[in-house]
C-alpha cells in the first residue's frame, strides 16, 4: 500500500535537504528565537551582536518631551532584556557638568548605556563634541558609535505650553515664586545663554518669512535680538500697579495672558536657543564623523541621529512610538512586538494625559491667539519664526 519508486525518494530526500538549508540560511540572516519554559527571547549574539556597541543617547528640552523621554529611556531599558540582558542607565546634569575650558557637557557615552539630557550644552569645537560621542570609556567592550533620539518642538507651542504650564493653579514647580523670569543668566553659574549660544545662532542665515511682501534673510538670533526680549520683559516685571513686589508666579496669573506667554517665554529663551544651538551642532558633528569615515573606512563609527517632534508624539503618538522602536531596534524586534508596544504606550498616553498638569496641548482655548501674538510680536517673531524653519527644516529631512 506504501510502494514507493526511489526516484520518488530521492526527490523527497533533496527537498527536504533544500528547505533545511534554507532554513539555516534565513535564521543566519534574521532573528533566531530561543524558547525556554515555554518563554521566547532573542539570541544577542546572532541576532543584533551590533545592539550593544552602541551608546543610546535621548535629548530634550523643557516642553519637548522631559516626561517622555525617561519613558523612551525604560521602553529601551525594558525591551532591552529580550536580547539577554538590559542596557545600563545613565544621565548627564548639564548645568553641573559643564567644562568651562570645552564649553561643552563632559559626555562618557559607553556602550550598553542609555543617557537622557536636557538642554544640553555643546558649544566646543564640532571636533571636539564628535570625540566625545565617538570615544569609548570602555576600551574592554566594542564601540561602534551612537544613536541619538533628539526630542524637539515648534518654538511657538514650545512657548505657549511653557506658559499654561507654568501658570496653572497650583503651579507644578515651585521655581517660580524665586527666580527672576527677565535674567539670561544661568541659575546654575555659568554665564549668559546668550553668549553661549549666539556664536553658532548669529552665524546661520535663515530665511525668515516675516509678511506677505517682505522676505528677510538674517541670523537665527543676535545678541540684539536676545536683548530686546530682556527689555520686553523688563517693561513688564514689577512695573504695573499692583504687582511692584510680586513675583514672578504672581505676574504669571496676574498679567493679561499675551504679556503672560511673553514673559514666560523670556524665562525659557535659553531652551528654545540651546534646541536650536544642538540642531546645527548635530550637522557639524555628523558632518565630522562623515570625514573621518571617508578617511578611514576601516575604523568605520556611526552618528546616527533622529529627530523627532513633540507635536508629533502629541498627535499622533502610535506612529512615533513605531518610529522610536524602529530606530532602536531596527528589524530585530518583530512587528507585532512593536505594535503591541506602541498600541499599548498610546491607550496610556491618552489615559495619563487628560489628568496631567504636564499635558496642556487641546486643554486651552487662546492657544492659538497667542502662537499668532508670538508670531506677530517686534521682539519675539523674528528669532522664533528661524528657529521654527530651521527645526521643520530639520524634521522635514529626517521624515519625521
Amino acid at each position: 500500500r506504501f510502494r514507493t519508486n526511489r526516484g520518488t525518494i530521492m526527490m523527497h530526500q533533496t527537498r527536504r535537504r533544500s528547505a533545511v538549508a534554507a532554513l539555516i540560511g534565513g535564521l543566519m540572516t534574521t532573528s533566531i528565537l530561543l524558547v525556554f519554559n515555554n518563554k521566547t527571547r532573542y539570541d544577542p549574539f546572532v541576532t543584533n551582536p551590533n545592539f550593544w556597541k552602541y551608546s543610546y543617547v535621548i535629548i530634550a528640552y523643557h516642553k519637548t518631551g522631559h516626561i517622555l523621554s525617561y519613558k523612551l529611556r525604560a521602553y529601551l531599558h525594558s525591551q532591552s532584556q529580550v536580547f539577554g540582558s538590559r542596557l545600563r542607565r545613565n544621565q548627564v546634569s548639564p548645568r553641573v557638568e559643564f567644562n568651562e575650558l570645552t564649553k561643552c557637557n563632559d559626555l562618557s557615552l559607553e556602550p550598553g548605556t542609555i543617557t537622557v539630557i536636557e538642554a544640553p550644552e555643546f558649544h566646543c569645537h564640532e571636533e571636539q563634541l564628535a570625540d566625545m560621542f565617538m570615544d569609548n570609556p570602555t576600551p574592554g567592550h566594542p564601540k561602534i558609535g551612537v544613536k541619538i533620539i533628539h526630542l524637539v518642538r515648534n518654538p511657538f507651542t514650545m512657548a505657549v505650553s511653557n506658559y499654561h504650564y507654568h501658570s496653572q493653579d497650583p503651579t507644578p514647580e515651585p521655581f517660580v515664586h524665586q527666580v527672576n523670569p527677565c535674567s539670561l543668566i544661568s541659575r546654575a553659574g555659568i554665564g549668559s545663554v546668550a553668549d553661549r549660544v549666539t556664536p553658532i545662532l548669529s552665524d546661520n542665515i535663515m530665511g525668515s518669512q516675516m509678511n506677505q511682501d517682505l522676505q528677510s534673510y538674517l541670523p537665527i538670533m543676535t545678541q540684539d535680538d536676545f536683548r530686546n526680549i530682556v527689555d520686553d520683559c523688563n517693561m513688564l516685571y514689577q512695573t504695573k500697579p499692583g504687582l511692584t513686589n510680586a513675583t514672578y508666579y504672581e505676574h504669571l496669573r496676574a498679567l493679561d495672558p499675551k504679556e503672560g506667554v511673553r514673559m514666560a517665554t523670556t524665562d525659557k529663551i535659553s531652551h528654545l536657543a540651546l534646541m536650536a544651538n544642538d540642531v546645527l551642532m548635530f550637522d557639524r558633528v555628523k558632518q565630522v564623523v562623515h570625514e573621518r569615515n571617508a578617511k578611514h573606512p576601516r575604523r568605520h563609527q556611526e552618528f546616527d541621529l533622529m529627530t523627532m517632534s513633540m507635536d508629533a508624539w502629541i498627535d499622533q503618538p502610535n506612529e512615533s512610538m513605531h518610529k522610536f522602536l524602529d530606530f532602536t531596534f531596527q528589524d530585530h524586534m518583530p512587528i507585532i512586538r512593536k505594535n503591541n508596544l506602541s498600541a499599548r504606550y498610546t491607550e496610556t498616553y491618552l489615559r495619563e494625559g487628560k489628568g496631567s498638569n504636564h499635558v496642556t496641548s487641546g486643554k486651552y482655548a487662546d492657544s492659538a491667539e497667542l502662537i499668532d501674538h508670538l508670531r506677530g510680536h517686534w521682539a519675539f517673531g523674528g528669532p522664533l519664526t528661524r528657529i521654527e524653519a530651521l527645526v521643520d527644516g530639520r524634521l522635514m529631512a529626517h521624515g519625521r
